[in-house]
């Protein structure tokens, strides 16, 4: 089964995109072991929508579609300047942390807790799209 919530990309709603997912994967029985790993991935992806995709006077907007089955499946769309996450340099580990930027690691947990990040550009939209499992996914070796 699917949902729908589109609401304003703006940080103040970080709390309602929240709730919507949370709501759906208590009401569909998900794990409640993997929640959290969940949660904070929406929680980074929706922030990042909303601080950074429109121009700082241009109203924006995210539709996130939830799929619950054997895996959580959250998509993101947004009308906004067209960037691929997955595509950003990694975040520098290894240097101290006092000289290290700022930002980066978002999309590093995001793609270390959920067993699946995609991203494409289709329709002028960004969708970026993750998921995780019940089970285990098998590590290729």
């Amino acid at each position: 089964m699917m949902v729908t919530l589109n609401i304003k990309a703006n940080p103040d709603f970080t709390g309602k995109v929240m709730d919507f997912v949370n709501n759906e994967l208590i009401q569909h029985d998900f794990p409640a072991e993997l929640l959290p790993e969940i949660l904070i991935a929406v929680e980074e992806v929706f922030v990042n929508i909303a601080s950074y995709a429109y121009e700082p006077e241009e109203e924006g907007y995210v539709r996130i579609i939830v799929t619950i089955g054997d895996k959580a499946v959250i998509q993101f769309e947004d009308s906004g300047q067209p960037f691929n996450p997955l595509e950003s340099a990694g975040p520098d580990l290894d240097s101290p942390i006092m000289e290290r930027d700022i930002g980066g690691l978002g999309i590093h947990f995001i793609k270390n807790m959920m067993d699946e990040v995609k991203y494409q550009y289709a329709f002028k939209k960004n969708i970026l799209t993750i998921s995780k499992g019940i089970s285990e996914p098998e590590k290729e070796m």
